[in-house]
């Protein structure tokens, strides 16, 4: 994909008048509000561990008067309607502690959750995401000195990624990878032809591959 999407996601910045069924989420370090009754088409009932993990959040939404968060399937049927196709198809959303989820290349299930992808935070420098972010700027827009084996995405989502093999990755990086992200790289485990992508997104750098 060689194109710069813009850097947005269609929000609810409040409930309207009228509405009962409004859930929020955080994609990519991003909030969004979603009006569940406003979707073209209900989605299904999330899974089990998901229905526990938000029954539990239930009464600390309710006391502090804030939506309660949306499970996965409602929130990718939300993103279909209001990111490009091609933003969104080969993505999945991984749960993350920090981020609530991310948005990452991967195959996904039905709920809409990465189905194989795993992903790494690099305990790496701000400046390292800057960096990543900089190298795909390059990359997707054809300013790189040599011609690159990585590929490179800058997401609807404000996502800049940087995908190829560990090797490939590394050199398109160059020195901006610095010492975190460049000794996760060369992980025995990310070894030989494995596809990885390296994620910049809220300040934070992670290494995504698929877990056969």
């Amino acid at each position: 994909m060689k194109h710069v999407a813009a850097i947005m996601f269609v929000c609810l910045m409040a409930a309207p008048a009228g509405a009962q069924d409004i859930c929020r989420a955080d994609v990519n370090s991003t909030e969004i509000f979603i009006d569940r009754d406003a979707l073209g088409a209900a989605p299904g009932a999330p899974g089990l561990r998901e229905r526990a993990t938000r029954w539990a959040g239930l009464g600390v939404d309710r006391v502090l008067g804030r939506p309660p968060a949306c499970d996965s399937q409602t929130l990718i049927a939300f993103l279909a309607n209001e990111v490009p196709d091609g933003d969104l198809e080969g993505y999945c959303l991984l749960p993350d502690e920090r981020l609530g989820y991310l948005l990452v290349p991967g195959e996904r299930n039905y709920r809409g959750r990465c189905a194989k992808t795993l992903c790494d935070r690099v305990n790496n420098a701000t400046d390292g995401a800057l960096n990543v972010a900089g190298t795909a700027t390059d990359i997707v827009t054809g300013r790189g000195e040599e011609e690159s084996r990585s590929s490179a995405v800058l997401h609807a989502s404000g996502a800049a990624i940087v995908s190829g093999t560990a090797g490939s990755v590394l050199t398109s990086l160059g020195t901006g990878a610095g010492t975190a992200l460049s000794t996760a790289l060369a992980a025995p485990a990310l070894a030989g032809g494995v596809a990885v992508s390296v994620v910049a997104v809220g300040g934070a750098v992670y290494i995504c591959h698929e877990d056969d």
